[in-house]
C-alpha cells in the first residue's frame, strides 16, 4: 500500500513539473521606452526661459522653458500628439510638431516675431469690438486658449442653426482652455446672444470691418486658432464634426 501511494504521488509530482511555473511566470519581451518628448526654445543664440509649451490631440499637458531654454514632456498616453509653444507676440519655426508615441529629444523651436496674417497658418492680430454687454472685448484677452471664432449673421439660416449648438460645445470643454467669439455682421449681439443663451462673448461687426479683414466665401465662416493665435482652420459653413475634431487636436 505504501509503495503504491509512493508510486501515485511521484506520477503526480512528475506531471506537475511539465506545467508552466506560475510563481516565476513565462518569459516576456521587454517593455517599450517610456515616451519622452524634449526640446528648446531660442531666439537668436539666446535660449528663452519662462515660455510656455503645450503638448495636445491624445493627451493635454503644459510646461514652461527652463533657465536653459529647455522642456520636456513626461508621463502620457497616446499614439497622435502635437506639441505648440506659445508667445504672445512671436513666431515659431516650426509653428508645431506632429508626433507618435516615440520618444524624441530634439523637438527645438527658433522663435522670431510675428507677423499677422487672415490666411492658414498665419497668426491672427488681435482687435477688439463691442461684446452683448457693451463692453469692448479683444481678441487677446484669451490668448492662450484655443479659440473658434465664428463669423454669422441674424438672417443666415446655417449661422442660426450652428448658434443652437455652440453653447453645449462651449461648456463641454472651457475648462480645458477653450473660448469661442462669434463676429456678428448683421443683427444685435445682444439679441443674438439672449436668443441661443450664450455666456461666450458675440461681438458687433455691422460696420464689417472685421469681416473686410477675415472674410472669405460665404457665412458661418469658421476659425479655429491654436493657442498661439495660429489659424489652423478656416471654411465656410459648419461642419460640426470637422471643426469639433480639429479643436480638439490643439486642447
Amino acid at each position: 500500500m505504501r509503495i503504491r501511494t509512493f508510486l501515485f504521488l511521484a506520477a503526480i509530482s512528475l506531471a506537475l513539473s511539465f506545467l508552466p511555473d506560475c510563481k516565476k511566470g513565462s518569459p516576456t519581451s521587454p517593455s517599450p521606452p517610456a515616451v519622452i518628448f524634449k526640446g528648446s526654445i531660442s531666439l537668436g543664440v539666446q535660449r528663452l526661459a519662462d515660455v510656455r509649451v503645450y503638448l495636445s490631440w491624445d493627451a493635454s499637458q503644459s510646461t514652461r522653458t527652463n533657465a536653459n531654454g529647455e522642456f520636456e514632456f513626461k508621463g502620457f498616453s497616446g499614439s497622435h500628439f502635437i506639441i505648440t509653444p506659445s508667445l504672445q507676440g512671436h513666431a515659431f519655426s516650426p509653428s508645431n510638431y506632429t508626433l507618435a508615441a516615440q520618444p524624441r529629444n530634439d523637438l527645438n523651436f527658433t522663435a522670431q516675431p510675428a507677423s499677422f496674417g487672415s490666411i492658414l497658418n498665419d497668426i491672427a492680430a488681435d482687435f477688439s469690438a463691442r461684446s452683448q454687454s457693451g463692453q469692448n472685448v479683444s481678441l487677446y484677452e484669451h490668448f492662450g486658449k484655443v479659440i473658434l471664432i465664428d463669423f454669422s449673421a441674424d438672417w443666415c439660416g446655417p449661422c442660426r442653426d450652428e448658434a443652437g449648438n455652440l453653447e453645449s460645445l462651449f461648456q463641454y470643454h472651457k475648462n480645458m482652455g477653450f473660448q469661442i467669439v462669434t463676429i456678428l455682421i448683421s443683427g444685435s449681439p445682444a439679441t443674438w446672444a439672449d436668443t441661443y443663451t450664450l455666456t461666450f462673448p458675440v461681438l458687433d461687426d455691422n460696420s464689417e470691418s472685421l469681416w473686410n479683414i477675415y472674410g472669405e466665401g460665404y457665412i458661418p465662416l469658421n476659425i479655429v486658432l491654436d493657442r498661439n493665435m495660429t489659424i489652423r482652420y478656416k471654411e465656410s459653413g459648419y461642419e460640426e464634426s470637422t471643426v469639433i475634431d480639429t479643436i480638439k487636436k490643439y486642447l
